[in-house]
């Protein structure tokens, strides 16, 4: 790709400003025995050769602290004395970095092909795959997908559940030098197909069983059986071509997508390689959902190590149950999971239950609280550490490795990862001294290229040339933060409105924009309150007739947001005004109303002192999930259920019934009359 910064364009991607087809990019985890770091894609071949590019390289090594970023300056001071930047990992060396090194599918192909009759990938069924036949399934998934003349620049939508298929078009879609959008199949098909109009691919990779749900997307479909044989030439690409498209929650209503490109994803998979080597000893668990950017790590980081990824099963990441089993049938080393996970993961297991085979274990998506810190600490010898970063900036770009100290009260999220730089800066862009509250601006290789088809967005909050940073592009992260003594990061919240809920990112203007767009609705503000597992979403409401029926209404908004939202994004409540509260100077009065939702308790049957099993798994399931009530075929995740939800309700259960009732139960029968059947059975109770 050729032109200066900000004006080459990248093909196919209208909107996105170019990126030079070179650039220094600092600090980059040199591979031992590794090719010239200036090859060029074309020098890589399908087949082994002993001269090809090394996979993720291992310089740099985690030290028996666990520490975590080669911080290259802890920032310099300005004229004014304040701190200009807080960490900025890697300086630049001068090498121009270019080529191959930095293509994800040269590395990739190289490092399955190097050692084939290895463990690649191990299902939850004990079913396993060589590198090799991953290599073949790899190649068949992207001939299959040149032979329709996709290649550079082109964008593939993978709808797959967890499983091999589901990684090998994700690996294929790269290797065919195209992008992929990774979809949950878990999603409301409304919503998919939205994103899919806003993706626009030109082929979409899923199975049989699953096509059906896309009928009306209007892209050629491939199944998996339609590519199961064939191979192609390597892809003559550039390291800024996209490689990944992330889709977030916008404010507009309209979900946006980063575009990811293959250097910066090669560079987080060095990053994570530097600071938490992996060898073909590890094994790690991919269970994070697709629509959250970790997945691309569980993936790409093991198998350009040479560890073994593990595959949970499809919905498996809502059971503690089977990830525990994971852990310990199959050796696993190395896991990530979101604070809310882990915090599950630690509550739904015996408390007396150690994880010692754990070697390291990685968290984030939101705020880790000390004393969930302390309680993993207590039962594994395992490290910890919390990792931050906006998918903007390809999964993370601090990180920190909890002390084990019982007296720390704050958790950081760290200083900068290699190929990182960092800033705090105030209103008027200006660096703020150290303790000083600011706003985290992100620089670096990591950047995303841009959003998709979002010009005026992607200039928003990718800033060309700050003055901070001249000649560079730094992401606005919209985070609030801190530099503590020696440049550890402390998080403070958002500048925006923008919050998480269990790790996953929400504009609430999207769900305020889609709530009315139903029936009856004139207005529509949401709010988050509580913390931690207790956070929740509480929408209000003003009709536009003021004598419409409450019950109707509300139900009819609940009804209308699950059709077209994710359970993660439905609120818990849904609740009418006669009119939006405002503060004294016009705005919404949002503290008001999230006041207001914390005292509001949906009205809910109370079970008879009598009530049969399945009454009272209604009553319980109305509880832990804010609804008025439920029907027995109603199921407990299409109603805004999820693996926090599962974990109160079965507590609960277990509470009132007196009995030991498996997790695993709600997940296999989760409608009330299934799940009603399966306490019977497992209790004996009539």
């Amino acid at each position: 790709m050729a032109g200066a910064p900000g004006t080459a364009g990248v093909p196919g991607v209208p909107g996105v400003p170019g990126v030079p087809g070179t650039a220094r990019v600092a600090g980059m985890a040199g591979p031992t025995g590794a090719g010239d770091a200036t090859g060029t894609a074309d020098a890589v071949d399908t087949t082994d050769s002993a001269g090809a590019v090394s996979a993720v390289g291992t310089a740099g090594t985690a030290g028996a602290t666990g520490a975590v970023s080669a911080v290259g300056s802890a920032g310099t001071a300005g004229a004014t004395g304040a701190v200009s930047a807080v960490g900025s990992a890697g300086a630049a060396s001068g090498a121009e970095v270019t080529g191959a090194v930095h293509r994800v599918d040269a590395l990739l192909l190289e490092r399955l092909g190097r050692d084939p009759d290895r463990t690649a990938l191990v299902c939850a069924d004990g079913t396993s795959v060589s590198a090799g036949r991953l290599r073949e399934r790899v190649l068949a998934v992207a001939a299959a997908l040149r032979a329709r003349g996709l290649g550079p620049g082109d964008r593939v939508a993978v709808y797959h559940e967890r499983s091999v298929e589901f990684v090998a078009a994700v690996l294929g879609v790269a290797c065919a030098g195209a992008a992929h959008a990774a979809f949950d199949v878990a999603d409301p098909p409304a919503r998919t197909l939205g994103m899919l109009e806003d993706c626009a691919p030109r082929a979409v990779l899923t199975s049989r069983a699953l096509r059906d749900r896309l009928d009306g997307c209007g892209v050629p479909m491939l199944t998996d059986d339609e590519y199961r044989e064939g191979r192609t030439a390597p892809v003559d690409g550039s390291p800024d071509d996209p490689v990944a498209l992330i889709f977030t929650s916008g404010s507009t209503g309209r979900p946006k997508a980063s575009l990811i490109s293959h250097r910066a994803l090669v560079s987080r998979m060095n990053a994570l390689q530097t600071t938490h080597p992996m060898t073909e000893d590890d094994r790690i668990v991919h269970h994070t959902t697709c629509t959250f950017d970790m997945y691309l790590a569980e993936i790409y980081w093991p198998l350009l190590s040479g560890a073994t990824l593990v595959l949970a099963a499809p919905g498996g990441q809502r059971d503690a149950d089977h990830l525990a089993a994971l852990i310990r049938d199959h050796r696993v080393t190395t896991m990530y999971f979101g604070v809310s996970l882990l915090e599950l993961f630690l509550l739904a297991r015996d408390e007396t239950e150690r994880y010692d085979g754990l070697r390291q274990v990685l968290t984030g998506g939101e705020p880790l609280p000390a004393d969930l810190v302390h309680r993993f600490h207590a039962r594994s010898t395992a490290t910890l550490t919390n990792l931050y970063g906006p998918s903007e900036c390809t999964i993370h770009c601090t990180a920190w490795v909890c002390p084990r100290d019982p007296a720390v009260d704050t958790v950081l999220i760290g200083s900068a990862v290699p190929d990182t730089e960092l800033w705090v800066l105030d209103d008027e862009g200006r660096p703020v001294p150290e303790g000083e509250p600011g706003e985290l601006y992100i620089g670096g290789a990591g950047l995303a290229l841009g959003y998709l088809d979002r010009p005026e967005l992607t200039a928003e909050r990718f800033l060309q040339s700050h003055p901070v940073a001249p000649g560079r592009r730094l992401y606005r992260s919209g985070d609030l933060v801190r530099a503590r003594p020696g440049g550890a990061l402390e998080f403070l919240g958002r500048v925006d409105r923008q919050v998480k809920i269990r790790g996953v990112r929400i504009e609430l203007g999207e769900i305020e924009s889609t709530a009315r767009r139903c029936a009856g609705v004139r207005q529509a503000v949401v709010v988050a309150h509580g913390t931690g597992l207790e956070k929740a979403l509480a929408a209000f409401v003003v009709p536009e007739t003021p004598s419409a029926p409450a019950a109707e209404l509300t139900a009819l908004v609940r009804a209308s947001l699950r059709g077209w939202l994710p359970p993660t994004m439905v609120p818990a409540t849904v609740e009418l005004l006669d009119a939006v509260p405002f503060t004294p100077n016009g705005k919404v009065d949002r503290l008001l109303l999230e006041s207001r939702a914390a005292r509001t308790t949906p009205s809910r049957p109370a079970p008879a002192a009598d009530a049969d099993v399945e009454e009272l798994v209604a009553a319980v399931w109305c509880e832990a999930l804010g609804l008025d009530s439920v029907k027995p075929d109603d199921d407990f995740f299409d109603l805004g259920g999820n693996s926090y939800n599962v974990v109160e309700t079965v507590t609960r259960l277990r509470e009132r019934l007196g009995a030991e009732i498996p997790l695993a139960a709600l997940l296999e029968e989760p409608t009330v009359r299934g799940f009603a059947e399966e306490i019977r059975r497992v209790t004996g109770r009539a």
